[in-house]
């Protein structure tokens, strides 16, 4: 490689770093890693020019929400918005690049090691974060990374587009895009009301519904049941039985309300333990394949359950009617 060509790759990196910590408001290892993580997949999978005539060929997925993800947005170009980044929470500095004319894909792993290295590099700065930021710049790509090819299945309504269609969530009556709703027991659910919200409504009449008319206007309640003042069953694990029921097995079950097999499998154990009845039989694999379903005392506690739910809503409905005949101002 000529004088001339290490010159300018330098330049071309030092010019993207600077945008790098512009967009994301300083500079750290973590962008000086997310550069040269973006760099290294964007060659290994062949995108020349991934804002400019490949900005249609390339797909991330990220596994981290620190540093390094703003600088690979702003060297690629891709973003959440675009439905050309996608995020999966695994905690790890790592993501994985895809040509999508191609099908080539690698996934790019920071090198836990790199960090020592980065000392011996520059051990004269005390400063063990400048330390890395320093040596990061010079260290080559495979002391700072790991790559591997991998294969990538990108679903259809994971591409990016216009959604493929939109569905009402027939628990809260909001409306889900993108195949993201759950089907339990004929039902289509938003995963919010499946598996719990991050979020909790603060007040109960919020000043958009304050404004509507009094006959758009609904009361939601909710029931669960405690044992020494802990919960042991309500919707959500209702949701993970019915859908036991629906797909015979805790695996499919636990992928369609959006927890994972441990998860489900835990709540099980707990809700036998502490109702003291059997709700989940198992049967192991074989020629005929192995597979789960409900025992007959879990849907008598099932019944019993929607049975309670329904009264708990007919008391809530009247009353709430007849309180508020007049729309809820006061």
């Amino acid at each position: 490689m000529s004088v001339e060509t290490v010159a300018k790759d330098i330049e071309h990196f030092e010019r993207l770093l600077e945008e790098s910590a512009r967009t994301h408001g300083h500079l750290c290892p973590g962008q000086v890693l997310g550069v040269k993580m973006s760099l290294c997949g964007l060659r290994k999978v062949g995108i020349a020019e991934p804002k400019g005539s490949d900005r249609k060929t390339l797909i991330v997925y990220v596994e981290t929400d620190r540093c390094a993800t703003d600088a690979i947005q702003s060297v690629t170009g891709c973003s959440l918005g675009k439905r050309t980044m996608k995020f999966m929470d695994y905690g790890k500095m790592a993501a994985t690049f895809m040509n999508l004319k191609t099908g080539a894909a690698v996934r790019v792993v920071a090198r836990e090691d790199a960090r020592e290295k980065a000392r011996l590099h520059f051990p004269e700065i005390q400063d063990k974060y400048k330390a890395q930021m320093e040596a990061y710049r010079i260290m080559p790509d495979d002391e700072l990374f790991e790559v591997m090819e991998v294969r990538l299945s990108i679903k259809p309504e994971d591409m990016p587009g216009r959604p493929l269609r939109r569905v009402r969530c027939e628990e809260c009556g909001e409306y889900v895009q993108d195949k993201r709703e759950v089907s339990i027991g004929g039902r289509l659910l938003c995963r919010a009301c499946v598996s719990g919200g991050y979020y909790s409504a603060k007040d109960f009449f919020k000043e958009g519904i304050m404004q509507k008319s009094h006959n758009e206007i609904q009361i939601r309640s909710k029931l669960w049941i405690e044992t020494g003042g802990e919960p042991v069953f309500g919707r959500g694990r209702r949701f993970l039985l019915e859908a036991i029921d629906t797909y015979g097995s805790i695996n499919q079950a636990s992928r369609s309300v959006n927890i994972s097999y441990r998860k489900a499998w835990s709540y099980i154990k707990s809700m036998e333990e502490r109702l003291g009845i059997k709700l989940v039989e198992r049967r192991a694999g074989g020629r005929n394949g192995g597979g789960a379903s409900l025992t007959q005392e879990a849907r008598e506690f099932l019944e019993k359950f929607k049975a309670m739910e329904q009264g708990i809503k007919e008391i809530v409905d009247e009353r709430f009617g007849n309180i508020f005949k007049g729309g809820p101002h006061v």
